[in-house]
């Protein structure tokens, strides 16, 4: 009978270690796309400027450049939790938060040693715009501020892809 038994338990381990060989593999969520920026910076373009110099720009043989979302700079943003990605302020298009309303100084402020993975100074356009104006969400790289800007003031312009 114990002969019998164990006989029994080496079947069924014997048929879950191959059932667990055969299974599909565990699906890995899709990786993220990294974000390929533009070399350099165009300095002190309108909005409508900067855009079209994205949209126009053929860079290290690619074409397909374009203005970066708030998100996108959100993303690269270093040592400022408040405007990283997931961070208190709320600007965020892919949140659909893009108003006046989702907008509070005090959390999009930016911080001391704040910045980008891209370093540089001054104020950078982003193709996200707050929705019935003709204003468009702008990023610090001396601070990571986030703010709003009209899109005939001349500020700077990263590409990316």
């Amino acid at each position: 009978m114990k002969k019998i038994a164990l006989l029994f338990v080496c079947i069924v381990f014997s048929f879950l270690f191959v059932s667990a060989e055969n299974a599909a593999p565990a699906q890995k969520p899709a990786a993220q796309k990294t974000l390929q920026w533009s070399k350099k910076p165009r300095f002190y373009s309108t909005w409508t400027a900067a855009n079209e110099y994205c949209t126009n720009l053929d860079e290290d043989g690619h074409k397909d450049w374009r203005l970066p979302t708030i998100d996108d700079w959100r993303s690269i943003v270093e040592k400022c939790p408040e405007t990283a990605t997931g961070g208190k302020c709320e600007i965020s298009e892919k949140n659909g938060k893009l108003t006046m309303d989702s907008y509070n100084k005090q959390d999009c402020r930016g911080c001391r040693k704040g910045g980008t993975t891209l370093g540089g100074k001054g104020w950078f356009w982003s193709s996200s715009q707050r929705p019935d104006t003709d204003h468009y969400w702008v990023i610090s790289l001396n601070n990571a501020r986030i703010s709003e800007a009209k899109m005939n003031v001349p500020y700077n312009v990263f590409c990316v892809r």
